[in-house]
């Protein structure tokens, strides 16, 4: 369960626990060295001393020290871990507050203190369950009886006295527990008593035992067994309780606490419904994706990029162990777009259920969750049937996803591609059966946030998606069409990635499939397919903008639907902001009544065009800026209105310096108006304005409030209404702050058939 849900966290853990048994292995080749001195020593008055000392070989007692630091650093490492992770985790279904500040595990020694390290977000972005937990355990809190709380607690205050000793310079040494000690002298000398003496540190001499003797000689022999423990031992601040209170079992003890800490926050996790995010790659950040050719590391030189630029369809392809490299020719010159391999796997006990969780965490990391369908079993008959291994709807189109893992050792390539060719065949066949089974009914599953959602299926329109889970993917496995009624493409799981990470948003992804319709030619190619699609689009005429728009103001702006720059690549805070309003407007639902209906309203919103998603997000930055310092006794609005085409949804998006009954009635007055405007040339009883007004908090425990509207058919103003709106919003940017209305046309590409 650690491995699963807390990878790094579980990589610390066990390089702790490797650490500590390399000190274990390591001290018990010193000791069988003779590290341990001793002498016997008897005075002329018949008493005398067993002594002993540590005779520490060059460096030895400096490597065992940071072997120690080593584990040490790897157990706090793995408590940071885990707040890091769940905070990493959980951003898929939450906003993560002050991202800017650094997440760790809190350790204090009051109550304020550790109400002070919370304030500096230490754990925000955690479950509440994860907080409790790690204040219950803190070393300050009192005993309470509870045999388990109270080794957490002690164990951790372990770890804090460790650090703080071992950054002062404290090495390790050996704990001296003389046991049974024993003297033996020939006579005339008789032993009248020995005594042990307490257990201590060998970090010097140490007396063990003393002894006395009668009728002593000069000269007598004298011999003696020091019956000592002796251990390995961090001796800074190290006082026992009883013999048994060893450095290794301290040590146990708190390998064992960080275990529990570990295993707790991940059975805290798995009931806590929904999607995480994908686990990321450990060598390639999200920015590394699109880099200028001329600036590569592998230092294209001017004729190649040249030849590049002028050939038929400007893209090259370079493929690598661990990544598919594309050479991508743009407007702007050519660039390097590199592909990774798919994610790491989560954990989980059979490879083909770790690539079914890879595969919604992927839709649901770079789409929303909400439209992520996580796999669900319906009764047929005397048993069971899974409908698919997950669904992927976004209003009235839907993918039918089919998952394919191999498992064990892959064996030659024309057996892997044999393989890949049956398996693309059965999962064909399943699609095809549970396409049928959604036309029939109604189906109630659960989406990525883990709300049961009721999906009108006979309504959707049905594309397949054979995903392939292979370990080496052979190469060059041609695709070929699949028959039945319903399309089906196949991809590797990379190229499932790939697109997410390409067009983040659900819509575009699921729209491009329905797009393309069948496989590309070779398996492994969907990324070649799409920069090829993409320069069509990108060369494509836009479409026609509708008259009645441009009278009523509005600008056209045309973008392609299949950008070649990842989705965000020119400006990442820009298009995360509008993850954040979208993540803002689906969590702010508050019960089941309201999830269904609102499934709609975030397809409308997440159909924004791509390439239109960039300037919205720096607009409502800005415009948030601009708002908060409004005059006093002045309210400040910007405004920006989307529409795809006559038939679409519009989307309106306003920003105002506060949030009153009165701000909140005049943005209803302006998305009811620009919505009545749209009736003047076509039937408003089949058109629906969605519309979303940010107004920026001052109280620290969010940044903005987030309003919906929604507007669907007529709204019924009556003429008096009517003057009143227009006299508001439509007598020029001095009255309301500053309004723009875009037809957002995109330019389609052909088909990839």
């Amino acid at each position: 369960m650690i491995r699963e849900n807390y990878p790094r966290a579980h990589e610390h853990l066990q390089k702790a626990q490797q650490a500590k048994t390399e000190m274990a292995s390591l001290w018990s080749t010193l000791l069988d060295g003779d590290l341990v001195e001793e002498s016997v020593v008897t005075h002329p008055d018949g008493s005398g001393v067993i002594s002993a000392w540590l005779a520490w070989p060059a460096g030895r007692q400096e490597e065992l020290t940071e072997l120690f630091r080593g584990c040490v650093q790897e157990l706090w490492a793995c408590l940071d871990s885990l707040v890091e992770e769940s905070v990493e985790a959980f951003s898929v279904l939450q906003r993560v507050r002050r991202p800017e500040r650094s997440r760790f595990f809190p350790v204090a020694d009051s109550p304020e203190g550790f109400q002070g390290l919370l304030a500096e977000s230490c754990m925000d972005g955690t479950l509440r369950s994860h907080v409790a937990m790690v204040q219950d355990c803190q070393p300050f809190q009192s005993n309470d009886s509870n045999e388990i709380i109270d080794l957490l607690r002690t164990s951790l205050g372990y770890l804090v006295e460790w650090e703080a000793a071992l950054a002062a310079g404290a090495l390790m040494s050996a704990w001296a527990t003389p046991v049974e000690p024993q003297v033996h002298a020939p006579a005339p000398a008789v032993l009248q008593n020995v005594e042990a003496e307490p257990p201590g540190g060998l970090d010097a001499e140490r007396v063990l035992a003393r002894y006395r003797l009668s009728s002593f000689q000069h000269g007598c022999a004298v011999e003696a067994q020091a019956g000592t423990y002796v251990d390995l031992c961090f001796v800074e601040g190290f006082i026992p309780t009883d013999i048994e209170d060893t450095f290794d079992r301290r040590l146990t003890q708190v390998v064992e606490a960080v275990t529990r800490f570990a295993v707790s926050f991940a059975w805290l996790s798995s009931n806590v419904p929904g999607s995480r995010r994908v686990l990321a790659h450990s060598s390639l950040g999200e920015r590394d994706t699109w880099v200028e050719a001329a600036r590569s590391s592998r230092c294209w030189s001017p004729e190649e990029l040249a030849a590049l630029a002028s050939s038929d369809i400007g893209l090259g392809r370079v493929e690598d162990a661990d990544r598919l490299t594309l050479m991508v020719s743009t407007v702007g010159g050519v660039y390097e777009r590199v592909v990774p391999n798919a994610t790491p796997l989560r954990g989980h006990e059979r490879r083909g259920l770790a690539a079914e969780v890879a595969v919604q965490d992927a839709a649901a990391t770079w789409g929303l969750p909400d439209f992520v369908m996580i796999p669900s079993v319906e009764r047929k008959g005397r048993g069971v049937r899974e409908i698919s291994d997950g669904l992927l709807v976004v209003g009235n189109r839907g993918v039918v996803v089919q998952i394919k893992a191999r498992e064990g050792e892959p064996g030659t390539r024309e057996k892997e591609s044999s393989w890949v060719l049956k398996q693309l065949a059965a999962a064909s066949k399943q699609i095809h059966g549970t396409v049928r089974r959604l036309k029939m009914d109604n189906v109630q599953m659960t989406n990525g946030r883990g709300r049961s959602i009721r999906i009108d299926s006979p309504a959707v329109d049905w594309v397949g998606v054979t995903i392939i889970e292979h370990p080496a993917p052979p190469s060059d496995v041609p695709i070929t069409a699949q028959p039945g009624a319903t399309p089906v493409i196949a991809l590797p799981r990379r190229d499932w990635e790939f697109l997410f990470n390409q067009l983040r948003s659900t819509h575009a992804v699921v729209a491009y499939l329905h797009q393309v319709g069948g496989s590309a030619p070779v398996l492994g190619d969907e990324p070649e397919r799409y920069y090829e699609l993409a320069a069509a689009d990108a060369a494509a005429a836009p479409g026609p903008v509708d008259p009645a728009w441009e009278r009523r103001g509005g600008q056209s702006y045309s973008v392609p639907l299949l950008p070649a720059a990842p989705a965000g690549s020119d400006d990442d805070e820009a298009h995360t902001m509008v993850r954040i309003m979208l993540e803002d407007v689906a969590t702010s639902l508050t019960g089941p009544d309201e999830w269904e209906p609102w499934q709609a309203v975030l397809a409308s919103l997440d159909s924004l065009p791509v390439g239109h998603r960039t300037s919205l997000g720096r607009f409502l930055l800005d415009a948030l800026s601009a708002v908060i310092t409004a005059e006093a006794g002045t309210t400040a609005w910007r405004m920006r209105t989307f529409i795809a085409g006559p038939d679409q949804d519009q989307l309106g998006f306003a920003v105002c310096s506060a949030l009153t009954d009165r701000t909140r009635a005049a943005f209803s007055a302006w998305l009811q108006l620009r919505h009545h405007e749209r009736g003047e040339d076509a039937d408003l009883g089949s058109l629906t304005s969605v519309g979303v007004l940010l107004t920026p908090r001052a109280d620290g425990y969010r940044e903005w409030d987030t309003t919906v509207q929604v507007i669907s058919g007529d709204p019924g103003l009556s003429n008096a209404d009517l003057r009143v709106y227009q006299n508001l919003w439509n007598t020029g940017q001095e009255r309301a702050g500053t309004s723009e209305r875009s037809a957002a046309h995109s330019r389609a590409s052909g088909s990839g058939q």
